[in-house]
């Protein structure tokens, strides 16, 4: 059970089941009321966990061969599971996370939105087999797709008609915190992803992929990724001026556990050169991102939005 959990890679499932329910509880139902129920928003989290599960699965299949030289401990294919059974797994898990996803649409009377799951279903399968070996291209559709776990949530808004017209009570305070939340998770994730490219540089070389690494070379990576770690601490002061003035709660947490963090990582990263450094630092991402997801409780119960001042802006 534990090789199974660590192949599904169990705790990034329950970082994105975390996401989506603290959004549902804390940034969605207290601001639109003509959002779905929690036992169809339900069948909405299944479904990305599910379509994550597969596309985990499906990246191990075709790693295969770089694994066994970048972390032969965690090599799961041909050891604890055959690549048969390991395909069978794949195409279960996908196929039940976007008939769920179809399901939840279909309930909604938006049968479009079973597009949405196929294609992150497809591009999971893209990234892992094709896009993985184009530099940087392949960074960039796995961290948007990561972000897509919050994006999707737009979707399934139901709105209300009046006299056939269709009017969207998807309140402005729930879209802005799910662009602003989808951003951070789409950089610290572009982070991330650009990081551990320079830890598996050796067995993408060996497996002739062009990462992003092998094509510059790791110093100029190094400054690449503080450069977006700059950027993401730039857009977190912004955010903070607009959004969180006398919100001293969520800014004094947001400058102990998001930007003085992110700083440490600047300077460890600008000068980071061994496999075990980087592989810190993309724990210390990892970490990052969880008390980014957190925040959304600190600011619920520490600092909540007045609605009577919401509706009178």
């Amino acid at each position: 059970m534990t090789k199974f959990l660590q192949l599904i890679r169990f705790p990034n499932l329950v970082m994105i089941a975390l996401t989506q329910l603290l959004f549902f509880y804390y940034w969605i139902v207290p601001f639109d009321k003509c959002y779905i129920k929690i036992d169809l928003f339900s069948c909405v989290v299944l479904a990305t966990v599910f379509i994550a599960v597969g596309g985990n699965i499906i990246n191990d299949i075709f790693d295969v061969k770089t694994d066994r030289i970048n972390k032969p401990h965690k090599v799961f294919i041909d050891t604890f599971i055959s690549k048969k059974n390991a395909y069978l797994g794949y195409f279960l898990f996908t196929f039940v996370g976007i008939g769920l996803g179809s399901y939840a649409g279909f309930m909604i009377d938006r049968w479009w939105i079973s597009l949405l799951f196929i294609g992150i279903a497809v591009l999971l399968f893209l990234y892992s087999s094709y896009l993985k070996g184009f530099p940087l291209i392949g960074n960039i559709v796995v961290s948007a797709l990561v972000a897509s776990s919050l994006f999707i949530l737009i979707a399934f808004d139901k709105g209300h008609t009046i006299r056939g017209k269709h009017y969207n009570y998807f309140k402005d305070v729930s879209l802005i915190a799910i662009y602003i939340y989808g951003t951070f998770a789409f950089l610290i994730n572009l982070m991330r992803e650009l990081v551990k490219d320079i830890e598996d540089v050796n067995g993408d070389y060996n497996a002739n992929i062009s990462t992003l690494p092998i094509v510059l070379g790791r110093n100029r990576v190094n400054k690449i990724i503080a450069i977006l770690a700059a950027l993401l601490i730039c857009f977190i002061l912004y955010i903070t001026s607009i959004y969180l003035q006398g919100k001293t709660v969520t800014t004094v947490y947001t400058l102990f556990t998001i930007l003085l963090p992110l700083l440490y990582f600047i300077i460890k990263i600008w000068q980071a050169d061994s496999k075990r450094e980087y592989k810190m630092l993309s724990l210390l991402l990892k970490f990052i991102m969880l008390f980014g997801i957190l925040s959304t409780i600190i600011f619920y119960y520490f600092d909540p939005i007045d609605l009577i001042e919401l509706l009178l802006s």
